[in-house]
């Protein structure tokens, strides 16, 4: 019997999502708090080429796209020129209750990023301080002054503001390093 927990059901999500898919979750660490965490799923190879501790930087802000708040979350593994960089998206407002994802990134000091290769087999875990601690929250404290989002709003939104650039590394550059 397989846990049913948040962890499991995202590497079911990320299993079936293309390579080079980020996305976070939540999991529960050694002393039973819940992390938010974010999931990254590419080729060995290309995994490998980045080194047993490769840089990681994440770049991301909050905007308002038509009363939606959206949350574009773009992490780089290596360095900018030769490093990967993986979208996620986060609905700040979500309709179904609380962002746990950001309260646990207003209160976490760091942030794991598990690598998966093309099987979904892990392959390591980075640790990295967690500089999205600020902008999650600045974005809670905003939560009162916005309605909100069902996922379809959220999902017309995302696409309307990323409609502005080229592709993901275009985005990286407007974002702020965080």
């Amino acid at each position: 019997m397989i846990l049913d927990t948040p962890l499991t059901e995202a590497l079911a999500r990320l299993q079936q999502a293309p390579l080079g898919k980020g996305l976070y979750t939540r999991e529960q660490s050694d002393d039973g708090r819940w992390e938010t965490v974010w999931l990254v799923r590419d080729e060995a190879g290309l995994l490998a080429s980045l080194g047993p501790e490769p840089a990681v930087e994440f770049r991301a802000d909050a905007f308002d796209e038509g009363g939606v708040v959206v949350l574009p979350i773009l992490l780089c593994l290596g360095t900018e020129v030769s490093g990967c960089i993986y979208d996620t998206w986060m609905n700040a407002y979500q309709i179904e209750g609380a962002n746990v994802y950001l309260q646990d990134l207003a209160r976490q000091d760091h942030i794991r990023i598990h690598l998966y290769n093309e099987a979904s087999q892990p392959v390591h875990t980075l640790t990295a301080p967690n500089h999205l601690q600020k902008l999650a929250t600045a974005v809670l404290a905003r939560q009162a002054s916005y309605q909100p989002s069902t996922e379809a709003a959220f999902e017309y939104a995302r696409e309307r503001f990323f409609a502005n650039y080229t592709d993901r590394e275009a985005l990286w550059h407007v974002l702020k390093p965080r």
